[in-house]
């Protein structure tokens, strides 16, 4: 059994509206509508196309990230993510930095896709797993 890290509503509060903010504009300059989920418990935008029919997922995270290190040969994604992006449309996965100026996507298929690998944090230290993506999967983009 997987532990995980506990829900925090301060943090989710302060992260996940601007992070969600900022890939909307960034699928609507690329000519995409993006818009939260009706469901909270859900992933968190539906992406449309011209005629309001859904073509996909996107779920979004916020890290204290302005790049992602060198030394990292991998980028961990949480394994309590998995009801978020194993889904019947194309779903992509963006971590976006905490100043709002850049963002590393990926599809979520390279994502469950990856061996589930166990890793001690400062939130929970033993017992949970994250999926081990190979950096190479993830796009950086500008937003």
């Amino acid at each position: 059994m997987s532990a995980y890290k506990p829900f925090n509503q301060v943090t989710h509060d302060e992260c996940d509206p601007p992070a969600r903010d900022a890939v909307i504009r960034f699928h609507a300059t690329r000519g995409r509508i993006a818009k939260p989920h009706p469901d909270k418990y859900m992933v968190d935008l539906v992406i449309e196309n011209e005629f309001m029919v859904t073509v996909g997922y996107c779920e979004i995270e916020m890290r204290d990230w302005n790049d992602v290190p060198q030394q990292y040969q991998t980028i961990h994604v949480p394994s309590r993510k998995k009801k978020l992006v194993d889904n019947d449309l194309p779903t992509t996965y963006f971590v976006v930095s905490k100043d709002l100026k850049k963002a590393w996507w990926c599809n979520t298929k390279d994502i469950l896709e990856s061996p589930l690998v166990e890793v001690p944090n400062i939130e929970v230290k033993e017992g949970e797993y994250f999926y081990d993506v190979p950096k190479k999967k993830f796009k950086e983009v500008i937003l």
